[in-house]
């Protein structure tokens, strides 16, 4: 029986192709984007989870307290992770580490550049999991000037696994290191991608201010793994001791020690101070929440095709009935269709699922997204779910409905008129689809709306023309790097400094005659004599700095948000008034106008333009637009010739400035596609109201055509109904979307409320998508010839 339900679910699909066709394409939609975000969403949510007592490990993050309000920060206070070994209880292991994004190397004349180098003690891997292929894990870091290299590294760079053994490297023209080790490179999903672990005794060589600071937090971190008889409160009270302990009165009033489990290190480090990346936990569960969405408009895509379907088969279940088959018989016969159908449109959504994991992946850069599916455990739980759980969802209506047709009537052919309890249930799943389309819609289109008010305001000054480039740990070459770079005539403007419009700024705070309780937070740049005409700021008041004399470091030029901060009335006021930036008392020399200071916002902060060449850490450079080639291979040559030791890293500032949105990009790679996806399967289930609606109105269209009513009176009779289904769907939509919508900005300082336009365009969109979907199905019922309407057999 079981094999018949399947040979006669295989005919019924065979036969009505379009029906077939229109199913199969909107749950194979559907799966595939399903698979896509559940294949991320996995991948996101495993890092670290392989380190065998991940339950247990916690980073110690800082909790300050400022004027500019709470910051958390991952990193902390070099000292402490050995404080903690010795005063608190209950722990397994203690490790410290100190990381480096990126460095630079020499073996003989060679120099590269690398990225993850991390200082760590003989703790580490007390803490955390490592595939050792050569070494020993308990002698590795106990001496300075070493390090343990990964495979990949070893490969790449050192000839190979075992030739890299007892070689040596210059790590950042500082550590001549020995490599005794190497360890197999970590996965992808860890926050901790080390391409080299160099011994924790070495770090005081590279960074003197490391060794008992308790004022200074550079890079450093501390990591702890519980004994597992231990829990987080017992720790708090502790760290709370060490606090008191160990920081001055004052710091330890405004700072706190904090817990964070290492499951949370890559969602919910508010920070920003993953070692990688933050994917930030909300994010993950709105993206868990489009991939159902898309699946159950699928779902209810089905049930309306299928339960429109269901007139034309009446005489078929009346049949089966009349021969004796049950209502759970009939049930299981189109459950089976249902399975048959979601069988194919997953088998078509695995393969349809390579395509958007492809792009992801290129635009990572490696394999972000892996294709294991039934290498996975969780992926094969997944796909199984899927199956069940759409046989069901889609499958079980309209087997209920399709069974219960009552044997006479189904063989009389009066099935069209039943009750409207059926239809009116079709525009409630009508609706529910429009509602998740437009939601989506509306969601990509807000983000969209604030990235490009971000990227697309005028910042005042052409980023196109102007490179930059991070100087060496040194100041004493600049002066001549910049007057062998001012001999080309394409170089139109040079200036050293720290910082800029929209890039890297340092906090600060700073206080008038009030007094230190109205202390105020702002940013500050460094930046020499050139700085204002690079950045074609204006000097509103005073004078800029100087390049023939010395300029004292306790004079500044501010911005007009500095001098209203300090209620002083005007620029020229400003000239000579003083105010204290942290301890220091400082003079303003100057007033320039006001321009961004935050990437991802409107806000003008207080700006402090700083002359301290002990500060100066890269160099802008601005470029003759038509001589770029010409001229990048110039400042290359001039830099080897004045840094024969280090490596240049030149990059074009309008794209250092779009990478900041890059996170957005991502999100926007997902959010559209989904939402082209849930209109298109939203138009089927459209489509198959429209089909249900003109099966069960036939013969009214013939006697409407007999009577003498046109096409076009037809056409609007099916277009009326369903428009009104849409702007209900867009009125439930509206809300929704707007508070989705800022859910997804939720990590930027500052939002933009969408404007009017926004939802006005998408109900248009959603609109004409759909009168177009009515319009096709319902202009082939209306031209229909009515002697074949009225027709009784």
């Amino acid at each position: 029986m079981i094999r018949n339900f399947f040979i006669t679910a295989f005919r019924n699909l065979k036969r009505d192709k379009v029906y077939t066709a229109i199913n199969v394409a909107g749950l194979t939609l559907g799966i595939a984007c399903g698979i896509t975000i559940f294949v991320l969403v996995r991948f996101e949510t495993s890092f670290d989870d392989f380190h065998t007592k991940a339950d247990r490990i916690y980073r110690v993050n800082l909790l300050q307290k400022s004027a500019s309000g709470r910051r958390t920060n991952g990193y902390n206070f070099y000292p402490l992770g050995e404080v903690i070994r010795s005063e608190v209880s209950g722990l397994e292991a203690v490790t410290s580490m100190h990381h480096n994004y990126s460095f630079q190397f020499a073996m003989g004349e060679n120099i590269y550049e690398g990225e993850h180098a991390f200082f760590v003690d003989s703790a580490y891997f007390s803490v955390f999991d490592g595939e050792w292929l050569l070494g020993n894990p308990r002698t590795a870091f106990r001496e300075p000037n070493t390090v343990v290299v990964t495979d990949q590294f070893a490969k790449k760079y050192l000839g190979g696994v075992e030739p890299a053994m007892d070689s040596t490297f210059v790590f950042d023209q500082t550590l001549t290191l020995k490599v005794n080790g190497v360890l197999k490179t970590p996965p992808h999903n860890t926050d901790m991608p080390y391409s080299m672990l160099i011994s924790y005794p070495s770090l005081p060589a590279y960074v003197p201010r490391s060794t008992d600071n308790w004022k200074w937090v550079g890079w450093g971190t501390t990591f702890i793994a519980l004994q597992e008889s231990t829990g987080p409160r017992q720790i708090r009270s502790q760290l709370h001791k060490v606090k008191q302990k160990y920081l001055t009165e004052d710091d330890a009033k405004r700072t706190s020690f904090v817990l964070m489990p290492l499951k949370n290190n890559h969602h919910r480090n508010g920070n920003y101070n993953s070692f990688t990346y933050d994917f930030p936990l909300p994010l993950l569960i709105i993206l868990s929440v489009v991939a159902g969405m898309i699946a159950f408009i699928a779902c209810i895509n089905f049930i309306n095709l299928a339960t429109a379907q269901s007139l034309n088969r009446a005489r078929e279940v009346g049949i089966r009935k009349t021969l004796g088959s049950s209502r759970i018989q009939l049930i299981v016969q189109y459950a089976s269709e249902a399975l048959v159908i979601t069988l194919i449109a997953v088998a078509l959504g695995l393969a349809l699922a390579r395509v958007p994991m492809q792009i992801i992946n290129a635009r990572a850069g490696y394999t972000y997204l892996n294709y294991d599916f039934f290498q996975s455990p969780s992926m094969v739980l997944f796909l199984t779910s899927i199956i069940l759980l759409i046989t069901l969802l889609a499958g079980f209506y309209p087997a209920f409905v399709l069974s219960g047709f009552k044997p006479v009537k189904a063989l009389q052919g009066k099935i069209s008129s039943g009750k409207p309890k059926g239809l009116n249930l079709r525009r409630v799943l009508v609706i529910t689809q429009f509602v998740g389309a437009q939601v989506l819609i509306l969601v990509t289109a807000i983000v969209i709306y604030q990235i490009n008010h971000l990227r697309e305001r005028p910042i005042g000054f052409d980023t196109e023309a102007i490179v930059f480039t991070v100087l060496p740990d040194t100041t004493q070459d600049i002066t001549t790097f910049k007057q062998q770079l001012s001999r080309n005539p394409n170089i139109q403007d040079i200036t050293f400094g720290w910082g800029g419009p929209l890039l890297n700024a340092g906090r600060i705070q700073f206080y008038g005659e009030e007094g230190e309780t109205y202390k105020q937070p702002g940013v500050i740049h460094y930046g020499d004599e050139q700085y204002i005409s690079m950045f074609e700021r204006t000097l509103l008041a005073g004078t800029n700095f100087s390049a023939d004399r010395a300029n004292p470091i306790n004079e500044v030029i501010v911005n007009q948000a500095m001098i209203k901060a300090l209620e002083i009335a005007n620029p020229d006021e400003a000239i000579g008034e003083i105010f204290t930036l942290g301890e220091s008392e400082i003079t303003i020399r100057g007033v320039i106008n006001d321009t961004y200071t935050n990437a991802f916002s409107s806000k003008i902060d207080p700006l402090v333009l700083q002359y301290d060449p002990s500060r100066f850490s890269g160099v802008a450079i601005k470029i003759a637009p038509d001589q770029v080639a010409e001229t990048l291979q110039f400042i290359e040559t001039t830099w080897k010739e004045t840094y024969p030791d280090h490596l240049i890293d030149i990059r074009f500032l309008d794209e250092t400035l779009d990478k900041q949105y890059s996170f957005f990009d991502m999100v926007l790679s997902v959010l559209q596609p989904a939402a082209f996806l849930a209109i298109l399967i939203g138009c089927m289930g459209l489509y198959g109201l429209i089909s249900f609606m003109t099966v069960r109105r036939t013969k009214e269209v013939g006697i409407r055509k007999v009577l003498g009513a046109t096409v076009t009176n037809i056409i609007f009779m099916f277009t009326r109904e369903s428009l009104l289904l849409v702007a209900i769907a867009f009125i439930l939509a509206a809300p929704a979307g707007y508070f989705l919508g800022q859910a997804f900005l939720m990590e930027l300082p500052e939002r933009i409320p969408p404007g009017v336009e926004l939802f006005v365009a998408t109900l248009l969109v959603s609109l004409t998508i759909a009168l177009l979907t009515i319009y096709y199905r319902s202009s082939r019922a209306a031209a229909t010839n009515p002697a074949d309407s009225l027709r009784y057999e």
